[in-house]
């Protein structure tokens, strides 16, 4: 893409500012008046003309003013934009998203998409870590009665996952003690994916020891280590997304909606953003399915022990970036804390 003078630069941050205001074509007299360059009108026509011809603004009709194209807001997002501080009410909304965690993961994760709508005015999305991709650190199996068993699993100290299961007998704790020391010996480092698949056939040379735990653990392993209901995604704020300008065309924002609504794309897009780890940013074209092309996308990661969730904004082009990063990147720091890694 061509380089930038400085004056460019500046004029092209005053359309941006100016467009994200007020969703309507910038014209030169509006530069004018706003940025501080002291330029004549005919300058700013010939600077206006000039960003047109390199792609960062464009026409939408011949009499109108100029409007951004998403190469003109990656160069303000890259280059021009800084950041603001949260306000206190801000912080406030979001510190209590997050100290409202009580351990329900499903709650916890609603509350922070919907503040995140709340504050940026657009949608926000929380999508858990996956966990499947985890390494095992430990199994405890921890005696609750004569005949009730609670699997703890736990990745690099952080529980995720507790179990009650039940025998037909009475349960001594020496064999307890042994089978959880055969279990952590066969699948210590091991994904969680591999153990819920491959669980009965590496333990299959111990199905007949004399207690028949093994073969009842073997049984029943889909549904210790079913992680299912934690691979999820969290939405909030359609509502806001709906009413800006640029989705007023019926068929426009179906086709968004259609897209939000697409569980398994929602997924592997999500996906994408979490390497490398932190802030990501992707704006039209940069997104690849064409219903997101009139959008923006502001993920980070956050971590829980090993493994990575995603966490952000999606709205028009016309964001206020410099509003919604610092609330995203905050977010995600803040729930990187509370899940207790260091």
């Amino acid at each position: 893409m061509n380089q930038l003078t400085e004056r460019e630069k500046s004029i092209l941050k005053t359309v941006i500012r100016e467009f994200i205001e007020t969703a309507a074509p910038v014209g030169s007299s509006q530069v004018a008046r706003k940025s501080k360059l002291g330029l004549k009108a005919a300058s700013i026509r010939r600077i206006l003309g000039s960003l047109e011809d390199k792609g960062y603004l464009m026409q939408p009709h011949t009499s109108a003013g100029r409007i951004p194209t998403s190469a003109g807001y990656r160069v303000y997002v890259d280059e021009l934009i800084h950041k603001s501080k949260l306000t206190e009410r801000q912080q406030r909304l979001l510190n209590q998203a997050i100290e409202a965690y009580d351990g329900d993961v499903q709650i916890f994760m609603g509350k922070v998409a919907s503040v995140l709508a709340d504050i940026s005015n657009q949608i926000g999305i929380v999508v858990t870590p996956k966990f499947y991709e985890a390494v095992l650190q430990r199994v405890h199996l921890i005696l609750v009665s004569a005949n009730r068993v609670m699997v703890i699993l736990t990745v690099k100290d952080q529980q995720v996952r507790t179990v009650l299961v039940e025998v037909q007998h009475k349960i001594e704790k020496d064999d307890l003690r042994r089978l959880e020391q055969k279990i952590n010996q066969r699948f210590y480092g091991k994904t969680l994916r591999e153990i819920k698949n491959t669980f009965a056939h590496i333990m299959a040379d111990l199905k007949s020891e004399k207690t028949g735990l093994v073969r009842l653990f073997s049984e029943t392993a889909d549904r210790i280590f079913d992680f299912s209901r934690y691979e999820n995604y969290w939405l909030h704020g359609t509502n806001n997304i709906i009413h800006q300008p640029e989705f007023t065309d019926v068929q426009r924002v179906s086709g968004l909606i259609e897209v939000l609504e697409d569980r398994d794309y929602l997924f592997r897009f999500m996906e994408k953003r979490e390497r490398p780890p932190g802030i990501k940013i992707t704006i039209g074209r940069e997104n690849e399915t064409e219903k997101m092309q009139d959008c923006a996308v502001v993920t980070s990661t956050y971590r829980v022990g090993d493994i990575l969730g995603v966490v952000g904004v999606i709205g028009p082009m016309r964001m206020r970036y410099h509003r919604v990063i610092p609330v995203v990147e905050y977010i995600a720091s803040a729930i990187t804390r509370k899940l207790g890694v260091a």
